[in-house]
């Protein structure tokens, strides 16, 4: 067998199985994602306050929200027009500062800046269903025999 042929069969060997190993629920289930603050968001005509918003996460995911402008700022679950709703309040955070929440049920949670209202962002919590689990898995099965038919080709050849 050649060099590259050899290569081939290795490498496919090793990502049909790393395909294999990783459980369908471990591509959803992130630790956790990052929101920025953005520069300027102080201001009412700046294009975005939040990147990212809306933020998709799974269930048990922590978000990060970091002020990345001069201004002091919060994030504060519900909307301005209501208030609060209890869920998660960073205080005031001030330049560089950040703060954290882990969201351990399912669903959409907007959020806003007290102190400049007009900032409002969402986070949307996903559970991943047994079906979408059995279909991943299925996915990855389907990947790793594509990769055994790659090597199985190589060494015929």
């Amino acid at each position: 067998m050649r060099k590259t042929s050899t290569t081939t069969v290795l490498i496919a060997l090793a990502v049909g199985l790393i395909s294999l190993s990783i459980h369908s629920t471990t591509i959803f289930a992130q630790t956790g994602t990052s929101i920025s603050i953005v520069p300027g968001a102080s201001a009412p005509n700046n294009p975005k306050f939040y990147d990212s918003s809306p933020a998709n996460v799974a269930v048990g995911a922590t978000v990060t929200w970091t002020n990345n402008d001069a201004t002091l700022h919060t994030a504060v679950s519900g909307d301005p027009s209501s208030g609060p709703s209890g869920v998660f309040d960073s205080g005031l955070l001030a330049k560089g500062k950040t703060f954290q929440h882990k969201f351990d049920t399912a669903g959409t949670f907007d959020y806003y800046c007290n102190l400049h209202p007009f900032m409002i962002g969402q986070i949307v919590v996903s559970k991943i269903d047994r079906q979408t689990q059995t279909y991943l898995f299925f996915l990855n099965s389907i990947f790793f025999l594509y990769c055994l038919l790659i090597i199985c080709s190589r060494l015929i050849v």
